[in-house]
C-alpha cells in the first residue's frame, strides 16, 4: 500500500507538522510506503530558513523513507519559500494530482 500525505497548516500554527511527522515514522515499521508528503498554503512554511527543526525533521523521513516532498509553487512564491531548502522540491499542484491517483490513500493533515 501507497500513502501520500497533504500537509495544510504551517510548523507554528499548532500540532499539525509533529502529528503528521508521527504519522510518517510509523509508517516506516509497517508494510505501508510513504510516496510523497505535498504541502500546501501555509504548509510550505515547513521549508522556511527559520524552520530549521522542522526542514530537518522532514529530511530525515524523506531520506529513511525514500519519498518526496513537494513544496506547491504557487503557495511557496506566496510565503517567499523560493528557492526551497534539499531536499524539498517545487512542483504544481499536478504533483498532488499525480500522488491522488498512484497511492491508494492520500491524508491530509491541517
Amino acid at each position: 500500500m501507497k500513502i501520500a500525505l497533504v500537509i495544510l497548516a504551517a510548523p507554528n500554527s499548532g500540532l499539525c507538522h509533529f502529528r503528521a511527522q508521527g504519522f510518517a515514522k510509523a509508517l516506516e515499521h509497517s508494510s505501508v510506503a510513504l510516496q510523497r508528503v505535498f504541502f500546501y498554503g501555509e504548509g510550505v512554511r515547513a521549508a522556511a530558513s527559520e524552520n530549521t527543526e522542522c526542514i530537518a525533521a522532514w529530511a530525515k523521513i524523506a531520506a529513511d523513507q525514500s519519498c518526496d516532498l513537494v513544496l506547491c509553487s504557487t503557495s511557496a512564491e506566496n510565503h517567499g519559500v523560493l528557492p526551497p531548502p534539499v531536499p524539498f522540491t517545487i512542483m504544481g499542484l499536478g504533483a498532488l494530482m499525480e500522488a491522488g491517483h498512484d497511492c491508494d490513500r492520500v491524508v491530509s493533515f491541517g
